[in-house]
This record gives structure tokens, sequence and C-alpha cells, in this order.
């Protein structure tokens, strides 16, 4: 038999911590970080306060497992662009990445910035950047043949994103749409300049 008691006890924590993950996102999403109270989200979860303390010590190391998530299905997304062979594959990939980040912004703009540009993802963010960099600079030099300018090209275009991304943040009442467009825009300057 492959479950051993110690395997189901294992499951059974991570499920409890998904889920504690889970519904502290929709409720932070909802009513905002600073308003959620960890007993709202034991409560939420079926779990005891000391069960939350449990898994985590500090409510704020929630926003970095809620980070680590989002970091996992960036890097699943960049994993997939491993054969990218011209430019525009090159800004398919970011503006992929743009709808992913408006998709999850939808519930809420101001969780979205904490989790990516906050303190607590802070060094999740540089590891998904430098990440995004390699991607980029290996497609660039399959392209270009020139992996120094391919990198300052990578980094130069990750900038533009994460300040388009950034922008759109912080603006209130600005749609999807606009990051998107705005977004595509700004890329295919770049890349412009690049061909």
């Amino acid at each position: 038999m492959n479950s051993s008691p110690e395997r189901l006890r294992d499951r059974q924590k991570q499920h409890t911590r998904s889920e504690i993950v889970r519904i502290a996102f929709d409720l932070f999403a909802r009513h905002g970080y600073e308003a959620v109270p960890v007993e709202k989200i034991a409560a939420a979860a079926g779990v005891s306060r000391a069960t939350f303390f449990n898994y985590f010590p500090q409510k704020d190391l929630l926003l970095r497992s809620v980070a680590e998530a989002r970091a996992e299905r960036l890097r699943g997304i960049l994993a997939e662009a491993s054969g990218t062979s011209a430019l525009e594959d090159v800004l398919d990939l970011l503006l992929k990445l743009t709808r992913e980040n408006a998709r999850i912004s939808a519930q809420s703009k101001p969780l979205l910035f904490e989790t990516v540009f906050g303190p607590a993802s802070r060094n999740l963010l540089l590891a998904a950047r430098e990440q995004a960099i390699e991607v980029l600079t290996r497609s660039l030099t399959t392209i270009l043949g020139k992996k120094k300018k391919s990198r300052r090209i990578a980094e130069t275009l990750f900038a533009v994103y994460l300040a388009t991304m950034l922008e759109w943040l912080l603006r209130e009442g600005v749609a999807e749409r606009w990051l998107v467009e705005t977004m595509r825009d700004r890329l295919q300057l770049v890349l412009d300049g690049v061909a």
C-alpha cells in the first residue's frame, strides 16, 4: 500500500495549508489585506487560531505563500515558452504574462500589487525576474545571434513590462484593455528598435 499514515498526514497538512492560503487570498481580494484579521481567515478555513499560527506564525507570511503560488504559475508560462523563435513569439510571451496578471488582479489590484511588489515577495520577484530574463535572453540569442546584446534587450523588455504593470496597478479605474494595449505598444517599440 502506498499510503502510509505519515504520507496521509502530510497530504492532509498540505491540503489544510493550501486551503488557508486560498481562503486568505479570497478574503484579502474582497476586503483588503489590512481589514482581514487572522481570526476571520481561521474561521473561514475551519481551523482554530492556534492551527493557523502552526502554519503561518505571522499573517504576512500568507502574502509570501500567495506570491509563491503566483511565481509558480509564471514559471509555468515561462517554461512553455522555451521554443520561441521570432520576435513576435517574445512579444506573445510577455503579453501572456500580462494577461495572466490582469486575470488575477480582476479580484483585487491592491492585492496583486502587494503580492508582486510587496516586501514579502521581493526575493521571489527577483528570482522570477532572473528566470524571465534567462528565457528571453535564450530566445533573443537564437533570433539575433548576439548573447550579450540579447541579455540587455531582455533586461530592457522586462523593465518595460514591470514598469507598465506597476503603472496599471497604481492607477484606479484603468481597465485590463489599457494594460494589454499599452503593454503591446511599449514592448513592440523596444522590439522594433531591435529588428
